[in-house]
């Protein structure tokens, strides 16, 4: 397939934007006759073929969906008392560009000896969870297994990096306690999505 364009001066498509009239050219790969004027299917580069009279789009990205068993990290966007909203930023180790949100539905836990809730996980805290359902178009997270859960956060007193001392959360700035769902590999450095 030949391109006219120059290297130089790539012509880029979005969906539905118009080609070409079909009159000039048959609709290729990535796009498709509209009422006689040809449009893109996909984003891309945008490729005319003259020996067959073709125009076709060179889809330029592929956004890959988190699915059902990957492992995603993020970071809390919104903490509530039974959701959290996690911004995907690592899908199974590797940096995403989709920009993508999950939810994590959260259980009320209880710790401690007095009835206290102990909170899963609070706004800015670095977590990492397992995708268990893409229903409804809405991406649902797990914290359920050891591995999962926060990998980093910071002190709600002071704002320096909480670590594990003595099998609690601490910070050894302020010396403040804090209780979440720790990954079994919370502060370790560096972090591993």
């Amino acid at each position: 397939m030949k391109d006219e364009l120059s290297a130089n001066k790539q012509l880029r498509a979005l969906p539905g934007d118009a080609l070409a009239v079909a009159e000039e050219y048959l609709p290729g790969d990535n796009a498709y006759d509209a009422d006689g004027t040809i449009r893109a299917l996909k984003a891309g580069i945008v490729l005319k073929d003259l020996k067959e009279k073709e125009i076709n789009v060179k889809s330029t990205a592929v956004a890959k969906l988190p699915d059902v068993g990957d492992v995603v990290t993020g970071q809390i966007e919104v903490a509530q008392s039974s959701t959290s909203n996690l911004k995907i930023y690592y899908l199974n180790g590797k940096p995403t560009q989709g920009g993508f949100v999950g939810i994590i539905f959260l259980r009320e836990e209880r710790g401690g000896g007095r009835g206290m809730r102990r909170t899963a996980m609070k706004l800015g805290d670095v977590v990492r969870a397992k995708v268990i359902s893409t229903m409804n178009a809405m991406i649902h997270l797990s914290i359920g297994e050891p591995h999962l859960g926060v990998i980093a956060s910071l002190c709600s007193v002071c704002g320096r990096p909480l670590f594990m001392m003595d099998g609690r959360a601490q910070c050894k700035n302020c010396g403040n306690v804090e209780d979440r769902k720790f990954a079994d590999d919370f502060g370790r450095e560096p972090i591993q999505p």
